[in-house]
Order: structure tokens, then sequence, then C-alpha cells
């Protein structure tokens, strides 16, 4: 199955750099709802709007607000999975000093590296459990969409194409760690490069043989091809 990764549109917060990963979390600003609706017509541009079996949404409003478009132009209505969440900030919530943020991308690229163990100070979570929560959602995903989709919308692999809406962080850990490799990226590489708002991943297999990256924040990295 294809699999297709949208960050959010812009907020706030992220004109503010502040660390808001808690719920409810921050509206889309009048930018951030522009750059929602061409969502729909990007994905009609690469080939990626007609097919699509599934939407899913992480439970934050910027992310179920950025969806809505999407809901719009295909009919589908999105799903909610807690587990498309950010990655926690936990004491750091909110916060937009320096050095709380340098803690905080530190922490979550040294998971993209591998280095799981890891903890942001005050959060319920390490890497291990936060790349556990997030498998657990795609593979609700990949289980539902193998059974949903619909008539010429299946690819080679032979599951329907989704499309799940989510935040920066968490979309690239998720990438560096289980389909950077297996598409021939460098996970160091994708962990230093974090996805525009609504910029647009594809990524392509199952949680069972795994997973390739196909194409990286709208051609920044694109099969194999190298980074720009």
């Amino acid at each position: 199955m294809k699999l297709i990764l949208v960050r959010h549109g812009r907020t706030i917060a992220n004109v503010m750099q502040a660390l808001d990963t808690g719920f409810p979390g921050q509206s889309l600003d009048e930018i951030g709802r522009e750059q929602a609706a061409t969502i729909p017509g990007r994905l009609e541009d690469a080939g990626l709007l007609a097919g699509l079996s599934s939407l899913w949404v992480s439970p934050i409003l910027r992310a179920r607000q950025t969806m809505e478009p999407v809901e719009r132009a295909t009919g589908l209505r999105a799903t909610i999975l807690p587990g498309l969440r950010e990655v926690l900030a936990g004491d750091l919530e909110m916060a937009t000093d320096g050095r709380s943020v340098a803690c905080y991308a530190d922490t979550t690229r040294a998971w993209m590296a591998g280095r799981l163990g890891a903890r942001i100070p005050g959060s319920l979570e390490d890497g291990l459990d936060t790349i556990a929560r997030f498998d657990g959602a795609v593979r609700t995903i990949a289980e539902h969409s193998a059974h949903a989709a619909p008539e010429g919308g299946q690819d080679e692999r032979g599951g329907g194409a989704a499309l799940l809406v989510s935040h920066g962080t968490v979309l690239r850990l998720w990438a560096a760690l289980r389909a950077a490799p297996g598409g021939g990226a460098d996970p160091l590489w994708v962990a230093e490069h974090p996805l525009r708002n609504t910029g647009i991943t594809v990524a392509e297999g199952d949680p069972d043989a795994g997973w390739r990256l196909l194409d990286w924040n709208d051609g920044a990295w694109r099969g194999g091809a190298g980074s720009a």
C-alpha cells in the first residue's frame, strides 16, 4: 500500500517556535488555512488523490483542520487516531527559549539515529514508546486499507492508498526509522530536514514486510536520487 504522510498547516505556535504538543493545541492561522486548501490540488497533480481508500488524522486541532479540505475533495471522512499525535514535550510544553527547543530537537534527533532510550524532561514517553504508538497507528491504517481499497485503488503491493495528517517531528521520526532505510534514504538526512507545513511525503509497503520512502517533503528527496 501507499501511505501518504502530510504535516499540518501553520499555526501561531509555529511562528513563535513554541513547543506546542498538548491537547487541543493551537488552531491554524490564516496562512495555515491557505496552505491546507492547496493540499487536494497538490495531491491531484501528483496523481495521489484518486484511489484514496481512507483518511486518518491526529486528534490535535491543527491536524483536523488541515484534513478538512481533503475530506471535502474526496467525500471521505477522516478517522481520528490518538497514536498520530506529536512527540510530547513534557515539561517543555509551549516553551520558546533556545535551550528548551534545543533539548527537544536534540532528544528527538537522537531517537532518529536509533538512540531511543532518551526522554524529554517530564514526558510520559521515551523514543521507544513514541515509535511504538505511531507504529500501532500505522498498523491500524494498513489493516483497514487492505480490506477497504476501492476498485482501481490498489497499488502493486496489493493495498489501498491511505492519507494521514500528523505532525512534523513524529513524522520525521517514523520516516527515519521505518521508511528511509528501505527506500535508500539516509535516516540522518531525514532527521536534519524537517517537513514544511503541509509538506507531503509518500511511503510504500506494509508493517510486516517493511516500508520504503518514495518521496520526502514534496520532492526534497525522491526515490534514492539523493537530497536537494
